[in-house]
């Protein structure tokens, strides 16, 4: 199936799942056959690498990269019944239906976070987190969820954790595979992406929303971390 995405025409196997994020642009060839499952980016919580909701970040969060899961032809029967039910929920009566739906979109996801894991190209690494963080970094994954907008220091976090920066470095980068500093700038820069790609608000409107005073430095740093200007990324008009 043809498929053009962000201006990027692709060829999309039979056993591959599209993740969107909201905003992206996309088209199909006109005589494409799918299966689709929109909900709201607030659905389910977004916080980077949190254990209870690590297959949404892995399936969505991505910072480079196709939207593409290959789920070869196992994951697709299982993802395809999994679509077909919650069909069924939704056009169905029941009590408990918003649950019925999460839990069946939440299975989705984990199969999707799954597939993608194991079947990743040999140059893409993701690092799994441990069946439970440590405290600090479950209270610092906290605190960047607080105040990732008022772009605070490391050692403003640590001084609110009452650890040492190299103590703090050392829980993170054991267990998320990565700094302090780079979760915290992950966890801004994703932020940043969901804003523009609503089309709610201007590219300078974003960025002075996220605390960057400077849009021309927001413009450096968000083409750091993704590679675009963010330009690229905003749906609505400037």
């Amino acid at each position: 199936m043809d498929v053009v995405i962000e201006g990027c025409g692709i060829t999309l196997d039979q056993f591959q799942l599209l993740t969107l994020s909201p905003g992206e642009r996309i088209s199909f060839s006109p005589s494409a056959s799918f299966l689709s499952c929109a909900f709201h980016h607030n659905f389910f919580c977004v916080r980077v690498m949190r254990n209870e909701v690590f297959c949404d970040g892995v399936v969505f969060n991505r910072l480079r990269g196709l939207p593409i899961v290959d789920l070869k032809e196992d994951g697709y029967r299982t993802a395809r019944a999994r679509f077909e039910e919650l069909g069924n929920i939704i056009s169905g009566e029941s009590l408990f239906k918003p649950e019925h739906a999460i839990n069946t979109i939440k299975s989705l996801l984990l199969q999707a976070a799954d597939c993608k894991i194991r079947y990743a190209n040999p140059d893409e690494t993701f690092q799994v987190t441990p069946a439970k963080v440590s405290e600090i970094v479950a209270r610092f994954q906290d605190l960047v969820e607080d105040n990732y907008a008022k772009h605070l220091e490391i050692a403003e976090y640590c001084d609110m954790l009452g650890v040492t920066i190299a103590t703090l470095n050392r829980h993170v980068k054991n267990e998320l595979g990565q700094t302090a500093k780079q979760l915290a700038q992950e966890r801004l820069a994703l932020e940043a992406r969901v804003a523009l790609r609503t089309g709610d608000r201007s590219v300078k409107e974003v960025a002075f929303d996220l605390g960057f005073g400077d849009p021309l430095y927001f413009s450096r740093f968000f083409r750091k971390q993704f590679g675009a200007a963010p330009t690229q990324y905003f749906s609505g008009t400037a």
